[in-house]
């Protein structure tokens, strides 16, 4: 069987142009984890339960209910659960969402700098914080108005939209209160770039160090405080992530799915697959296909 290697660029479904805003939420046995991947898009990510482990860029935080991440367009992202009861919501929206139709001070002065990546906007806004209520409340008025859809919704959408984006611009004026990770992890962004399009094929520690011009002491090192896993963890990480994917398509067996995100031995596979999720691919699979078949009975 031949590998298909694809760029870890996402094309998020927004089924409305004229609209283009979709909300997913993100919850085991449907949806357990957010691969690492990038998109045109901006995205929020609301922890409704649970914890998660999110990746932005080079930068890594654990996260737990209330927190939100706030990921500008192609910037490299994941999400992965740190327990089987974690949720979140995804609010993914195109820049013609907010730059549509004539410049004014407002797109000017803020979003089209925003797009451009040209402010230092934290990306990590924690549920303690004492100002992030408001923010909060913007995005759960998002998330019941574009699910219930009454008569004007969409005004009402676009509108707590802003409001959120005017939240971030005025919580990153009070900078010494959040929890700003500096760049010192940037040296190993070559390496994640490359695991994320390449994480079935091997990759040995002096590769990877060589990328980022590390020893591979040092890489192993800062690898492993900037992510908080190992080289091979991680990338088994990703591994299991692609394949759990794959086992919900239901369009390849088990020994198939082994191979294409890069493991030789499927019984090796299915020992790291249990590791990561309490559970055999089989049984993941047959967990999935039970829930689906439930939901369609209602």
């Amino acid at each position: 069987m031949e590998k298909l290697h694809l760029s870890k660029e996402e094309h998020t479904s927004i089924p409305d142009p004229a609209f283009p805003i979709n909300i997913f939420f993100i919850r085991h046995p449907e949806q357990s984890t957010i691969p690492l991947h990038w998109h045109n898009h901006l995205e929020w990510l609301y922890i409704t339960k649970g914890s998660f482990r999110i990746q932005v860029s080079a930068e890594f935080k654990d996260v737990s209910a209330g927190d939100i991440i706030f990921v500008n367009r192609k910037q490299l992202h994941s999400a992965f659960p740190k327990s089987h009861e974690s949720q979140l919501y995804a609010i993914v929206f195109n820049q013609a969402f907010l730059i549509d139709g004539e410049i004014d001070r407002v797109k000017q002065n803020y979003l089209i700098p925003l797009l451009n990546n040209e402010f230092n906007i934290p990306f990590y806004y924690q549920s303690n914080h004492q100002q992030l209520d408001s923010l909060q409340a913007c995005l759960e008025k998002i998330i019941y108005s574009f699910t219930e859809k009454r008569f004007g919704y969409e005004i009402l959408v676009k509108a707590h939209l802003l409001e959120a984006i005017a939240q971030i611009f005025q919580f990153a004026h009070v900078a010494q209160t959040f929890d700003h990770q500096s760049n010192k992890y940037d040296v190993i962004k070559p390496v994640l770039f490359h695991i994320s399009n390449y994480f079935d094929q091997p990759l040995s520690v002096k590769q990877a160090a060589d990328m980022c011009n590390l020893s591979p002491n040092y890489f192993c090192y800062v690898f492993k405080k900037a992510t908080g896993y190992s080289l091979k963890t991680y990338i088994n990480l990703l591994r299991i992530s692609e394949a759990e994917h794959l086992l919900y398509s239901n369009q390849y067996t088990i020994q198939e799915i082994a191979y294409l995100v890069g493991f030789s031995d499927s019984t090796y596979f299915g020992r790291t697959f249990k590791r990561f999720k309490q559970k055999t691919p089989t049984e993941a699979r047959e967990l999935y296909l039970e829930s689906k078949s439930k939901k369609h009975q209602k």
